[in-house]
């Protein structure tokens, strides 16, 4: 990018921003839990600020990859860059359609977005039209099921879009970066958010498990990452085999303190796939541990007797 261009790029990424962290905070202050009734004011100001934000997102996605000519139409387009950013100065830039910046995007794949989130995009313009455009009438539970599409939209597509093109982050890693940790741990609480975020996590890690830094089924043991809070395994830290549900190092226990004289070698060890209480003996002779509710087919070490020796 040229050094107009990134400025451009810049702008559009912060204005993106602020509409969508301005319908965060709405939705926040009016329904703080997720739980309450929406209203089709509340929703039409969401959708509303968040078309623009797609809007922008996708600009600065085509900037930042392409170049500012990329979204000028055709007349100013062939101008040489230094008349183009003098149209910019006198606000009498002219830029592309919506539909043929997003139709080009696609075509170009130069961004994360899938088809299926494509797809997403069509479908929200359909939402937005019926609620912005044509005021029709809503039942509370299509209210809030509206609401959860949002949502679901925000995660799936919104941030994906601001995060690759911005930083490369994940969208929970990017939102927390530019929220700040006070006000990502409301989002964390809202529950729409939690919804999305884990249809999201289910979509792109297979398998996913429960998180034991935020609870919620958000955790790709295969990235060892966690979609809502960023958890990774932390240093101290082991996991067996399941004996309840029969997944493969998925019981998780403290390794660090699981020898200290009052623990006798045994730990307290919770499943992160059926979230199952257990308790895990480590051998202290070679090390070796297992679920005790394990089937066993074999023996296994215990307290008196190490089988490796």
């Amino acid at each position: 990018m040229t050094h107009f261009e990134n400025k451009i790029y810049k702008t559009l990424i912060n204005n993106a921003f602020l509409f969508l962290s301005e319908t965060l905070l709405r939705l926040l202050d009016r329904d703080p839990e997720g739980s309450g009734k929406m209203n089709t004011n509340l929703l039409t100001l969401t959708c509303a600020e968040l078309q623009i934000s797609l809007e922008l997102a996708i600009r600065a996605t085509l900037v930042h990859s392409r170049g500012i000519k990329c979204i000028v139409k055709s007349d100013q387009a062939n101008l040489p860059e230094n008349e183009i950013e003098e149209l910019y100065a006198n606000n009498a830039l002219k830029v592309t359609e919506f539909d043929k910046q997003k139709n080009f995007l696609k075509s170009q794949n130069i961004s994360r977005l899938t088809k299926e989130e494509f797809k997403e995009i069509d479908r929200f313009q359909v939402y937005r039209n019926k609620i912005v455009h044509f005021s029709c009438e809503f039942t509370d539970e299509q209210l809030v099921e509206l609401r959860d599409e949002v949502l679901y939209y925000i995660v799936h597509v919104v941030l994906v879009l601001l995060a690759d093109t911005s930083t490369g982050e994940t969208p929970a890693e990017y939102l927390q970066s530019k929220l700040g940790l006070k006000f990502y741990k409301q989002v964390m609480a809202y529950h729409p958010y939690v919804k999305a975020m884990e249809k999201f996590a289910a979509k792109n890690a297979n398998p996913v498990w429960t998180c034991i830094g935020c609870f919620h089924r958000t955790y790709s043991p295969k990235d060892d990452y966690c979609y809502i809070c960023g958890y990774e395994t932390l240093a101290g830290y082991r996991r067996v085999d399941c004996g309840a549900c029969g997944t493969k190092d998925s019981v998780i226990y403290d390794d660090w303190n699981i020898h200290n004289p009052g623990n006798h070698h045994f730990m307290h060890g919770k499943c992160l796939n059926c979230e199952e209480d257990t308790e895990v003996f480590e051998c202290p002779v070679c090390g070796e541990a297992h679920d005790l509710s394990k089937n066993f087919e074999r023996e296994y070490c215990n307290p008196d007797h190490c089988v490796n020796q």
